[in-house]
């Protein structure tokens, strides 16, 4: 009964995600991985949003643990990386385009990229780790740069919901940049068979 309620739950997850995503910072080009460099950077990423999180100088007062993750509704990561022919994730072919699963990746990390460079930090501590780790994973593995294009603001609220919103945010990064390694940890290891 248990397993039924969690593969309906994450079906009609998957669904919301698929129905509700735009193509928001939609992009034609094409993505490739650098397979031989990526989960270095990936893993690197995680553990500096995760320290991130910690670090109460970013929140002065919020206690960020108490709060939600904030995942962007225009996302399509989940729908695009989620294998096609599987049933609550139990059959043996684990088949997805990975080329529109990159590409849906290249923009999360572009979109979050994006959103804490718009933050004011002036202790510049979102910059030396989380946006360093962004740039270098999208590097490494993508062999392509980030652009300016993609505009988002937190500086539009007063001081503490940006730090609130920047919590959510942060927060809601940590939780993609577990899915991200585990697609290109997939992607790579299914490269290398």
């Amino acid at each position: 009964m248990m397993k039924i309620r969690v593969c309906l739950s994450l079906l009609l997850s998957l669904l919301y995600t698929a129905c509700t995503a735009g193509p928001t910072g939609a992009r034609s080009v094409p993505v490739h991985l650098s397979k031989d460099a990526c989960q270095g950077p990936g893993r690197a990423l995680l553990r500096n949003v995760t320290d991130a999180l910690d670090i109460d100088q970013l929140f002065r007062g919020l206690n960020c643990t108490e709060q939600s993750a904030e995942l962007p509704v225009s996302s399509r990561t989940l729908s695009a990386c989620t294998p096609q022919n599987s049933v609550c994730f139990e059959g043996t072919d684990f088949t997805f385009d990975q080329a529109d699963c990159l590409q849906s990746v290249l923009e999360d990390l572009r979109y979050y990229w994006a959103t804490f460079k718009s933050y004011r930090d002036t202790d510049r501590i979102l910059e030396q780790s989380v946006l360093r780790s962004i740039e270098n994973l999208v590097q490494s593995c993508f062999s392509v740069t980030l652009m300016d294009d993609v505009q988002v603001s937190l500086d539009n609220k007063n001081s503490f919901e940006r730090r609130l919103k920047l919590c959510k945010i942060l927060k809601g990064f940590q939780v993609r940049t577990i899915t991200i390694n585990r697609v290109l940890n997939h992607i790579v290891s299914s490269l290398q068979t």
